[in-house]
C-alpha cells in the first residue's frame, strides 16, 4: 500500500514525470506577413483557402456577426500588449547572456529531477554536526554531499576525494573523532549497491562493498557497526556487520537473518531494530539489545516490515517505531510501541495514514516528550470515525502524562520542484522505501532538534531537506535562501510599465517566505504576493502593458468559470461566464483584453472580453479548444486572425483535425491537421507553430506523423525538431524516448520553445530558441524535469517549471523553480 503525506504536492505527482525525465528528447527569413497573405507568406494561411462566413449551420464555426463583436475597436483599448513591448532581442541575450544567481534556496538543493535528501547526521566529539545525503548545493555554494556545522554555520565538508564523489551521495555517516568519518555511499535507482569508506584528512579508503543500502552506522568501542538492508561482499553478513579496524566480523554470537535499520547506543548497551527474527545467536523479532557481553531478546511479535527507530525515555523506557501492527486491517492501530517491562504495548492507538497504520522513521526523547517523525496523517487513532484521532502530518509528540499532541507549528505544505516518490515506508523491503520517506532522521544537540529528510519546508522554515526546532520555533538550516521557489510556476507572464514578471502555480514559499496561493510579482526586492485567490482552481495568467492582471479560474462547487482581475486591493470577477461554459485557455489580444476558449456542454467556443462583457466570437467545435493563439498584428484588433487547437475533428461542417485557422474571413484547415493531441500552439511573425504529444495506437505502436515542433509553411507542416536544425535525438529513442515542447512563445522573428527535452549524449536540455534556421540552446540548457513556462523582459528570458539548476559545466548554478538568462551587465 502507498500512503503519502496528506495535503502534499507529491501526493499528486505521478510516475510519468520520471518517465518523461528519462525518455523525452530552415528557411530564409520571409517578409513580414500581411493580414491577407497567401500560402507563400511565412506560414500564414491563405485567406481564401477555406469556407466563408456561411460555412456550417447557423453559429457553428462562424464568427459572431452580432452587434457586440462588430464595428470599430472597443473603447478602453488602444495600447499594445506587453508581450511585444517587453520582448528582448533574443539573439543578443543568447550571445551575451548570463544566468541570474539569485534563485537559490535555503537548506540544500540537488542536481536533477530527484528530490534532494539529507539521510543521516553525525556529531563529532568537539560538537560539530555533519549531515550526509544526496545534494550538490548549499545555498549558492557547490558542495560535496556532506556538510558540516562549525561555529554555528553550515559549510561544505572539506576532504580529499581522490576517487571522486559518488553520484548519488551518501546514505549514512558516523564520526570516530574530529577528523575520521565512516561513510556509506548511496544508490538512488536500480538494484542498489555501494561501498563503506573510511575518510580522513589524508584521503579515503574503501573498507567494504555491499549490495543494498546502509541506513545507519556507529563507532562503538573503536569498532564500526554498520546496519541496513544489505549483504556485505567481504563475509556475507546480512543487515549488520562490524569492522574491527582490519577485518569484518559478524555480531558476537552469530549474524542477523534480516535487515537492521536502527542502532541506539546507550553506554555499554547497543539496541538494534529491524526486520530480523534472529541476531547474535538468539531469537528476537525486530528488537534486541547487546549489553556488552551478551544479547538479550526484546521480541516484538507483530507483523510488518520492521522497526526503523528506537529511543529511550527519561526513565530508561525503550520506545520502538516503524511499520508494524497487530492486524493491518485494524484501522490506525500500530507502528509505535513501548516496553512495559515484560512486553511491548502499543502507544495510545499509534499513528495512522487514515485507513492503515502509519510509519515511524525516527524517535527522540527530549524535555519529557517523545518526538515522532515519519509518514502519517493522524495519531491516537484513525481518521475515519475515531473522534479522538488527532491530525498530525508526519511530525507529532507524545508525553507519558498528556499523551499525543501535534508538534507545534509542524505543517508540511510539501511544495517542491523535484520528483518525490510516493513511498511511505510500508511498501515492502524489496523496494527500499524507507530511504524515500520525507522525514528521515533527528539529531538532538542540546535543546535544538535537527530534522532531516526530503521535505522542502516545515511551517515557515523553507529549508530544503534540513530544518531545526527549538523553543517552539522552526528554523532554516543549511545554506541561506535566495529567491528560489518551493513549488513550480505553472504559467508566467510579463506586463505593466516596468515589464514585471508574474507567476502563478502551486507554490508554498518564495524567497524563503511562505506565500498564499496567488499571483507573485518579482522586483529587485524579491517576490511580492498579491492577496490570496478565491477557493477556485486557477490555471492561467495574463498581464497586459497597462499592468492589468487576469487569472482564469473554475469554481467547481458552483460549476462556473471566472476571469478574475486584480483591482490593486482584491480579486474581482469580470462577470458571468455561465453562458459560455468552462474555460480551457486564455490569451490577450493586441489591446490587452482577454480571449478565452471555452466548452459549453459538448461544444467548443472562442469568446472575448469587449471591455464590458464576454461576447461570442466562434463556436461549433465538436470538442474543447485547449489552445488558442492570436496573430500578433491585425488591422482590426477586435477581429484578429487566430489559430485554435484541441481534440476536435470539425468546426461546424468543416473537417479540421485538431487544429484550424480563422484568417479574418473564414475558418480553414491546416492541411490534414495533426495526428496526435496538441500540447500548445503559437502565432508569431513567422506564422503558426504547434507541438503535439507522442501517443500509441490500438496496436501499441506510436501514432505515425507526430509533430514534435511543427511550423505551418502555408501548404504543409514542417518538423523543426531535427538534428539538421540543431536538436539531437532524444535519450532512449529506440525505447520510445521523445522530446516534448510544453510552451512556445514568439519574440519577433524568434520562437522560444521549452519543455521536456533531453538529448542523447547529454546535450543542452529543456530550453531552446528557433531563430528561423536552427534551434539554439538557451544558456547551455537547464537541469529540470521539465520547463513549462516562459516570460520575456527587455533584459532577458525567464523560465519556470521543475527546475533545479541553470547552465552547464563551470557556468552551472543552482536556480530552483525559476531561471533567468539575463543580458550580461558591463563591468566598468
Amino acid at each position: 500500500m502507498r500512503t503519502p503525506l496528506i495535503n502534499s504536492w507529491t501526493h499528486r505527482v505521478s510516475l510519468f514525470l520520471v518517465v518523461a525525465l528519462l525518455f523525452t528528447a530552415c528557411s530564409d527569413d520571409p517578409p513580414k506577413p500581411t493580414p491577407d497573405a497567401g500560402p507563400d507568406d511565412a506560414g500564414i494561411p491563405d485567406s481564401g483557402g477555406g469556407p466563408g462566413p456561411d460555412a456550417g449551420p447557423a453559429d457553428a464555426g462562424e464568427p459572431d456577426s452580432g452587434t457586440p463583436d462588430a464595428g470599430q475597436p472597443d473603447a478602453g483599448g488602444g495600447e499594445p500588449d506587453a508581450g511585444t513591448s517587453c520582448a528582448p532581442t533574443v539573439t543578443d541575450v543568447l550571445q551575451n547572456g548570463e544566468w541570474d544567481p539569485r534563485f537559490s534556496i535555503a537548506g540544500v538543493s540537488g542536481m536533477d529531477g530527484h528530490v534532494p535528501h539529507v539521510y543521516d547526521f553525525a556529531k563529532t566529539p568537539s560538537g560539530d554536526l555533519v549531515a550526509a545525503g544526496y545534494f550538490r548545493w548549499l545555498g549558492t555554494q557547490a558542495t560535496p554531499p556532506l556538510i558540516q556545522r562549525h561555529d554555528g554555520k553550515w559549510q561544505p565538508l572539506q576532504r580529499t576525494w581522490e576517487q571522486g564523489l559518488p553520484g548519488a551521495g551518501f546514505s549514512s555517516v558516523a564520526a570516530k573523532d574530529d577528523t575520521t568519518l565512516a561513510l556509506a555511499t548511496n544508490d538512488t535507482f536500480g538494484a542498489r549497491s555501494g561501498e563503506v569508506w573510511l575518510a580522513t584528512p589524508e584521503g579515503v579508503r574503501v573498507i567494504g562493498r555491499f549490495d543494498g543500502l546502509v541506513r545507519t552506522m556507529a563507532f562503538i568501542k573503536g569498532e564500526l557497526w554498520v546496519a541496513g538492508q544489505f549483504q556485505l561482499a567481504e563475509n556475507g553478513a546480512i543487515g549488520l556487520a562490524i569492522w574491527d579496524g582490519s577485518t569484518w566480523r559478524f555480531p558476537t554470537g552469530g549474524p542477523a537473518n534480516g535487515p537492521v535499520y536502527e542502532l541506539l547506543v546507550d553506554g555499554d548497551d547497543v539496541w538494534v531494530g529491524g526486520g530480523f527474527s534472529q541476531v547474535g545467536g538468539i531469537s528476537s523479532n525486530m528488537v534486541a539489545r547487546w549489553n556488552g557481553s551478551t544479547w538479550e531478546a526484546y521480541d516484538l511479535p507483530l507483523i510488518g516490515n520492521g522497526v526503523f527507530a528506537l529511543a529511550l525515555g527519561d526513565d530508561g523506557t525503550p520506545y520502538a517505531g516503524g511499520t508494524f501492527a497487530y492486524d493491518f486491517s485494524m484501522d490506525g492501530v500500530g507502528s509505535i510501541a513501548r516496553w512495559n517491562g515484560t512486553a511491548w504495548e502499543m502507544l495510545n492507538k499509534g499513528v495512522s495514514t487514515g485507513q492503515f497504520p502509519g510509519v515511524v522513521t525516527d524517535l527522540v526523547f527530549n524535555d519529557g516528550k517523545l518526538h515522532v517523525g515519519g509518514c502519517f496523517s493522524h495519531v491516537n487513532g484513525h481518521a475515519w470515525n475515531d473522534p479522538k484521532a488527532i491530525p498530525a502530518n508526519a511530525l507529532a509528540q507524545w508525553s507519558p502524562t498528556t499523551g499525543w499532541e501535534p508538534w507545534p507549528n509542524a505543517t508540511l505544505p510539501n511544495r517542491t520542484v523535484w520528483f518525490a516518490p510516493l513511498y511511505c515506508g510500508d511498501e515492502g523491503p524489496s523496494a527500499f522505501p524507507l530511504w524515500e520517506v520525507p522525514i528521515q532522521r533527528f539529531l538532538l544537540d542540546g535543546e535544538r532538534l535537527y530534522v532531516a529528510g526530503t521535505f522542502p519546508s516545515v511551517n515557515g522554515a523553507a529549508s530544503q531537506s534540513l530544518v531545526s526546532y527549538e523553543d517552539g520555533q522552526w528554523r532554516t538550516e543549511g545554506g541561506e535562501s535566495g529567491d528560489g521557489l518551493s513549488g513550480r510556476p505553472d504559467v508566467m507572464a510579463t506586463g505593466g510599465p516596468q515589464c514585471t514578471v508574474h507567476i502563478l502555480g502551486e507554490i508554498s514559499h518564495a524567497g524563503g517566505e511562505a506565500v498564499p496561493r496567488t499571483v507573485l510579482q518579482f522586483s529587485d526586492a524579491g517576490w511580492k504576493p498579491l492577496a490570496a485567490l478565491p477557493e477556485m482552481e486557477c490555471s492561467d495568467l495574463a498581464v497586459n502593458a497597462r499592468g492589468d492582471i487576469y487569472v482564469s479560474c473554475t469554481d467547481w462547487n458552483a460549476l462556473q468559470s471566472h476571469v478574475l482581475t486584480w483591482t490593486g486591493e482584491a480579486w474581482r470577477s469580470l462577470g458571468d461566464l455561465s453562458a459560455h461554459g468552462f474555460i480551457f485557455d486564455m490569451t490577450l489580444d493586441s489591446l490587452g483584453r482577454p480571449w478565452l476558449s471555452t466548452l459549453l456542454d459538448t461544444t467548443g467556443r472562442v469568446v472575448r472580453w469587449d471591455g464590458e462583457r464576454f461576447v461570442l466570437v466562434a463556436d461549433g467545435f465538436d470538442s474543447p479548444v485547449s489552445a488558442l493563439a492570436l496573430r500578433p498584428e491585425n488591422e482590426d484588433p477586435d477581429h484578429p486572425a487566430f489559430v485554435a487547437a484541441g481534440e476536435f475533428t470539425h468546426v461546424g461542417t468543416l473537417a479540421a483535425r485538431r487544429i484550424v485557422h480563422w484568417n479574418g474571413t473564414a475558418f480553414e484547415p491546416l492541411g490534414e491537421g495533426l495526428s496526435t493531441s496538441v500540447i500548445t500552439v503559437a502565432y508569431g511573425e513567422r506564422g503558426i507553430f504547434a507541438s503535439t504529444n507522442m501517443e500509441l495506437g490500438p496496436e501499441g505502436l506510436p501514432v505515425p506523423d507526430r509533430i514534435t515542433l511543427g511550423h505551418w509553411d502555408g501548404t504543409a507542416w514542417v518538423e523543426l525538431a531535427t538534428a539538421e536544425n540543431g536538436l539531437p535525438p532524444p535519450m532512449n529513442e529506440s525505447r520510445g524516448g521523445v522530446h516534448s515542447f510544453r510552451k512556445l512563445v514568439p519574440s519577433g522573428s524568434d520562437l522560444v520553445a521549452v519543455g521536456t527535452i533531453i538529448p542523447e549524449g547529454g546535450g543542452p536540455t529543456h530550453a531552446y530558441v528557433f531563430n528561423g534556421e536552427r534551434l539554439l540552446p538557451i544558456g547551455g540548457g537547464v537541469n529540470a524535469i521539465s520547463v513549462d513556462a516562459v516570460a520575456l523582459t527587455p533584459d532577458g528570458i525567464w523560465l519556470g517549471g521543475f527546475i533545479a539548476e541553470a547552465g552547464r559545466d563551470a557556468r552551472r548554478i543552482p536556480s530552483v523553480g525559476v531561471a533567468h538568462l539575463r543580458r550580461r551587465t558591463t563591468v566598468p
